[in-house]
């Protein structure tokens, strides 16, 4: 039985919320990096078995290398690191609604690095998100604003991270398939991440609990493999311009499961937040709702697309 298109890219996006609660729980009994390590080596290598079976291996240029290199680097390795580290100190639902900030990031990245001109009515959606994310970062108290904690800058440096893999991306792209651009980002992550994770003692427990093996499992092979290869399907099926757009399921997805596994509260002024958040982000997104032709061959990364898969926001 051949599951629809929009079917596939929901249940991608749902894989990619659940990344928020399974990071949660690992990182309670494991340091950030070895949750990591446990997630890349995992996916890198279902990654590698499906590159070699879809398109073999195809001989890289230096440009292309480096490119994939600073991948690794932004959306890989220290992406991850500073994930799992605000995973450690705020709840998964808190953290799904900081991440939703990704695309409203990428969009004044790419005004400003690339020369993108935003409309006004993206402006507004940034002016929103920029204003939901205030009151996000300053609602850790119920009732008042606070200066943001710890595990807040830590997602807001994974955004920062992921706005620079975004823009890398969109040129690595331009010549190379996004599952040999995601699967060569995820081998040069996954070396950094490993050498990190050795540099501090490379310690693990003695006995890892059934849940803490079953979080790193579900986000190595769901929440990253699994996850990629349907939103890839999708690109492929619909152009990536109407694929992305389920991308902004993925806050929704993550904050709920977060609320509902993990019993997780969200105060008022925390709601407020991400639902400012996720307007803004919809508000700036209402471009991509025109008609665009369906291409087999679209670039995942390119102008008028969002970027690759978030392979921790998950990714």
């Amino acid at each position: 039985m051949k599951f629809p298109v929009s079917l596939q890219l929901a249940i991608a996006t749902a894989l990619w919320g659940g990344t928020f609660t399974a990071g949660r729980i690992a990182v309670q009994q494991l340091s950030p990096l070895a949750v990591a390590c446990g997630r890349y080596l995992l996916a890198t290598t279902v990654l590698l078995l499906i590159l070699w079976q879809r398109e073999g291996w195809i001989p890289l240029n230096r440009r292309q290398q480096l490119l994939l290199f600073g991948l690794g680097v932004s959306g890989i390795a220290l992406y991850n690191w500073l994930f799992f580290i605000g995973l450690s100190l705020i709840p998964a639902s808190r953290a799904a609604l900081i991440i939703a900030l990704n695309p409203t990031a990428i969009a004044l990245g790419a005004a400003i690095w690339t020369g993108d001109r935003l409309r006004s009515w993206q402006w507004a959606g940034v002016g929103l998100s920029l204003i939901g994310a205030i009151l996000l970062l300053g609602s850790r108290q119920a009732g008042a604003l606070t200066l943001p904690g710890w595990g807040d800058l830590a997602l807001v440096g994974c955004v920062l991270c992921w706005t620079v893999y975004s823009l890398l991306a969109r040129q690595a792209l331009r010549s190379l398939s996004p599952l040999t651009v995601t699967t060569g980002a995820c081998c040069w992550g996954n070396v950094l991440l490993i050498g990190l994770w050795l540099g501090q003692g490379a310690q693990l427990p003695v006995n890892v609990s059934f849940s803490t093996g079953s979080a790193i499992a579900f986000l190595g092979l769901g929440g990253t493999a699994l996850a990629f290869c349907l939103y890839a399907n999708g690109i492929e099926r619909l152009g990536a311009a109407r694929a992305g757009l389920f991308i902004n399921l993925v806050p929704v997805f993550g904050s709920a499961i977060g609320a509902l596994l993990l019993q997780e509260p969200l105060s008022g002024l925390t709601l407020l937040g991400g639902l400012l958040v996720l307007a803004g982000v919809g508000l700036g997104t209402l471009q991509r709702l025109q008609p665009v032709p369906i291409s087999t061959t679209e670039p995942a990364g390119g102008d008028r697309s969002p970027s690759p898969p978030a392979l921790g926001h998950d990714r």
